[in-house]
C-alpha cells in the first residue's frame, strides 16, 4: 500500500471503517477506472466483506478472465512463491501478455461484455469459456513484459503458471460447480468434473479444490468424494481441507443486518458439514472445529448485543407511540426482525445455552405490552404490524395468544 499515491492510500484506510453502502460506492468508482492497476489494491481491506455484499459490478475482460482464480488471488504483501496462490500484482502483466497472444478472442469478449454484469450467469459461462480456454492455451512460457516492474520475482513465475493454467483450463466446469455450491454440490457432478481435472495430475486437483472450497456449503463432503476417486488424490484432498480449515473465520463484520444473517447462516451450515464429516475420526480437526464454532457463536452474540436495541427496541418504542409512520419504516423494522431472529437461530445452533433467544426479549416484551393498546388507525403503527414482528421474534405460538 505504501507505493500507492496518497489519495489512494487514504481511500484504502477509509475502506476499513466504511459502511456497506460506502464500500459499494467505492467498488463502483474503482470499477469505472479504465486502467485500475495499483488502484485495485485499495479494495484489499474489504474483499472478505465484498464476498457477502455481492454488489452489482461492471463486468470487464480482466474480471472475467480472473474469475476462476478469485479464491487464490492474494494481496502482494501476503503472497509467497508457492503453488495454489497468485498475487494480484500479476493480473496486469498476465492480462497484457494473453491479450497480445489471443487478440481476436479478447476483443470479441470485450465487445460482448459492454454494459453487462456478473448477474447474467449464462453469458458469463459462454464468454468465460472462450476466454479461459484461450488463456490456458496461450499462457506464456516465461515471465512476460512488466513482470519485474510489478514487483514479481522471476522464481515465482512457475508457481503462478502451475496455479493459473489448470484453473483456466477447467474454468467452465469450475464456474458451474461454483454457482451450484451455495446449495450443496451433488456427488455425480463432482465425480464427472474432477475425473477430468485428475487427468492433469493430483496437483491440479488440489489447486481446483482450493479455488472451489470457499463457495460451497458442503466442503468436507466434497473432499471425501474427490479423495475417493483415486488413491493418489486422497492425500492431497486432505491437505487442501486442512489448509481451508486453518483459514476460515465467521466474518460477520457487516453493517447490513441481512448480510450478517446470511453469512452467519452459511457459516453454520459449513461447520455442520465439516463437523459431521471430519469431527469423529480427527481429534485435531475436532478441536479446531470446536474453536470455530465458539468463535462464530461469539460473533453472533456480539452482533445481537450491538444491534437489538438500535434496530428493534428503539424503532419499536418510537413506532408504537408515533402519530404517523411510513410503510418504509414498517418494512425496515420487519427486515431487521427477520435478520436478528436468523442471527439468533444461527447462534443457538452453534452453541446451546448462549442466551441468543434472550437477546430478543426486550423487543418481545415491548411488543407484548404495546399490542393490547394498538388499534387500526390511518398512518399509525397498527396491531397487525406489531403482531407480524412478534411472530417473527417469538414464534407463532406466542403470537396466537394475541390474535383477534
Amino acid at each position: 500500500m505504501s507505493t500507492l499515491p496518497k489519495s489512494l492510500r487514504d481511500l484504502g484506510h477509509a475502506a476499513r471503517q466504511a459502511t456497506d453502502n460506502q464500500i459499494i460506492k467505492l467498488v463502483s468508482m474503482v470499477d469505472a477506472m479504465p486502467e485500475r492497476g495499483a488502484a485495485d489494491a485499495i479494495l484489499g481491506p474489504v474483499r472478505v466483506r465484498l464476498k457477502h455484499l455481492r454488489p452489482e459490478r461492471t463486468l470487464n475482460v480482466p474480471r472475467l478472465l480472473f474469475l476462476p482464480l478469485d479464491a487464490v488471488l492474494l494481496n502482494a504483501r501476503d503472497w509467497r512463491p508457492a503453488p495454489g496462490q497468485v498475487p494480484r500484482t500479476a493480473i496486469v502483466p498476465l492480462m497484457a501478455a494473453l491479450r497480445a497472444a489471443e487478440p481476436r478472442v479478447f476483443q470479441a469478449v470485450a465487445d460482448a461484455l459492454a454494459g453487462r454484469s456478473l448477474s447474467n450467469g449464462q453469458m458469463v459461462s459462454e464468454l468465460g469459456a472462450a476466454l479461459w480456454t484461450a488463456a490456458a492455451r496461450s499462457f506464456p512460457g516465461a515471465p512476460p513484459a512488466g513482470w519485474a516492474e510489478a514487483g514479481l520475482p522471476p522464481q515465482g513465475f512457475p508457481f503462478i503458471a502451475e496455479t493459473c493454467k489448470p484453473l483456466w483450463r477447467h474454468g467452465p466446469a469450475l464456474w458451474k460447480l461454483r454457482l451450484a455450491g451455495a446449495d450443496g454440490l451433488r456427488e455425480q457432478d463432482l465425480r464427472i468434473a474432477f475425473r477430468t481435472v485428475a487427468q492433469d495430475g493430483p496437483e491440479a486437483v488440489g489447486i481446483v479444490l482450493s479455488a472451489l472450497l470457499p463457495y460451497v456449503v458442503n466442503p468436507a463432503q466434497m473432499i471425501a468424494i474427490v479423495g475417493g476417486l483415486d488413491r493418489s488424490l486422497a492425500g492431497i484432498a486432505e491437505q487442501v481441507l486442512d489448509k481451508y480449515l486453518a483459514g476460515i473465520s465467521p466474518d460477520l463484520d457487516f453493517s447490513d443486518l441481512t448480510a450478517v444473517a446470511t453469512a452467519a447462516e452459511r457459516f453454520a451450515l459449513v461447520l455442520e458439514d465439516l463437523d459431521s464429516a471430519t469431527g469423529r475420526d480427527r481429534p485435531k480437526r475436532a478441536q479446531l472445529l470446536h474453536s470455530l464454532r465458539q468463535a462464530a457463536a461469539d460473533a453472533c452474540a456480539e452482533r445481537l448485543g450491538d444491534q437489538v436495541n438500535a434496530h428493534l427496541v428503539q424503532p419499536l418504542a418510537r413506532l408504537v407511540t408515533a402519530a404517523s409512520v411510513s410503510d418504509a419504516e414498517v418494512e425496515a423494522l420487519e427486515k431487521s426482525a427477520i435478520a436478528l431472529r436468523s442471527i439468533a437461530n444461527s447462534g443457538r445452533g452453534l452453541r446451546q445455552g448462549g442466551g441468543f433467544d434472550q437477546a430478543l426479549t426486550p423487543a418481545i416484551t415491548l411488543l407484548e405490552r404495546a399490542l393490547p393498546a394498538l388499534l387500526p388507525a390511518p398512518d399509525r403503527y397498527g396491531f397487525a404490524d406489531a403482531l407480524r414482528v412478534l411472530e417473527i421474534l417469538a414464534g407463532s405460538a406466542v403470537a396466537a395468544r394475541y390474535r383477534r
